[in-house]
């Protein structure tokens, strides 16, 4: 080996010094040996930046990259306009039987037939037809009014006991909202087993018919709800008589609430969501206080399913006639585009039927 003392250069002395380290290394490296002074070996190449990103990406989205549903809009209801009244001549609807305080045997009372007389009202299969009540239940729609409809049929399912019942009828449109033109609404009294006291007549006092909405509501037919009603020996007006309208369901935190305080124009639920809702329809005074009677006072349950077909049966609560071959279906109600607002509807001022 070359020693350090017979360089002559001192450049060459220099190199060597400096090289001597590495001289003994590869010298120890050779040999087998090891040192923990080594220096680290380098690193391993560094991963694309493109091929990171991807595989990044592909194994799972990160949360932030997944945008947030956005709420349903908000539940309203809101007041619409009426329909035109119809041409004359104008339609009127009669209770032929039973006859106003008739009196029909407890035994008999189930299979009693009802039979209207309308007259200037054409009905159809999923068009025009007429509600008839009994004793504030949930309306049948007659689409064959010359055809008679047993009692049995308007209790929903409940016996007839004895006592007075009343019944209601009068026309409806294709989208079930009621006419309410001069002789359009009847209504008759009449007594099952025996009659009894017929002073305190109920019909002869302010009284409040539910009509709309209920059942159930598929697909198209949840959307655009109605709400309409009728009333009778009393004039609704601002500051007097008038009907208190409430809705609580899903989505809506505050309930619902519209003051009618006119006779005519109908009111809209829209943006329902899937689930059940409550109507509340009340007749008060001007003092906001209720007026007594058996029907002036009445809450509904109806259920919203979007995700449905559209069924128009289910949205008479399955008081519809079963659907012939054929049969037309009742088309969804026409847009009245409202005013917009989700409490408090403004006043309705105008008269009512007497």
């Amino acid at each position: 080996m070359l020693s350090i003392q017979k360089l002559r250069s001192p450049y060459l002395r220099i190199a060597s010094v400096l090289a001597l380290p590495a001289i003994g290394a590869a010298a120890l490296f050779a040999c087998g040996g090891g040192s923990d002074n080594l220096p680290p070996p380098p690193p391993p190449p560094p991963v694309p930046a493109t091929d990171a990103a991807s595989t990044v990406t592909t194994a799972e989205p990160t949360a932030t990259g997944v945008a947030p549903k956005p709420p349903p809009p908000p539940v309203t209801l809101t007041a619409g306009a009426a329909s035109p009244d119809p041409t004359a001549p104008l339609p009127t609807v009669a209770i032929t039987a039973p006859t106003k305080e008739q009196v029909i045997a407890s035994d008999k009372a189930a299979d009693f037939s009802v039979k209207l007389d309308v007259k200037n009202w054409q009905t159809a299969m999923g068009s025009n037809h007429v509600h008839l009540i009994l004793d504030n239940k949930p309306y049948k729609a007659i689409y064959e009014t010359k055809q008679p409809v047993k009692l049995s049929e308007l209790t929903g399912g409940e016996a007839l006991a004895e006592g007075r019942h009343v019944l209601v009828a009068f026309p409806s449109r294709a989208n079930h909202e009621s006419v309410k033109t001069k002789g359009a609404f009847v209504v008759v009294p009449f007594w099952v087993g025996k009659k009894g006291d017929a002073k305190d007549d109920p019909t002869k006092k302010p009284m409040l018919v539910y009509s709309r909405p209920k059942g159930e509501y598929k697909g198209e037919m949840a959307n655009h709800v109605l709400i309409d009603f009728y009333v009778t020996n009393v004039t609704l007006a601002e500051g007097k008589e008038h009907v208190n309208v409430t809705v609580t369901g899903p989505g809506i935190d505050k309930p619902l609430e519209a003051k009618v305080e006119k006779f005519g124009p109908p009111l809209y639920l829209d943006n329902l969501q899937n689930g059940s809702y409550e109507v509340k329809t009340e007749l008060v005074d001007g003092a906001n206080k209720p007026i007594e009677g058996p029907w002036n006072s009445t809450k509904r349950s109806i259920k919203i399913d979007h995700d449905a077909p559209a069924d128009v049966a289910a949205a008479h609560g399955d008081h519809a006639p079963a659907a012939d071959a054929g049969a037309a279906k009742a088309p969804a109600p026409a847009p009245s585009p409202p005013p917009t607002m989700t409490n408090n509807l403004p006043s309705m001022g105008g008269p009512g039927t007497k």
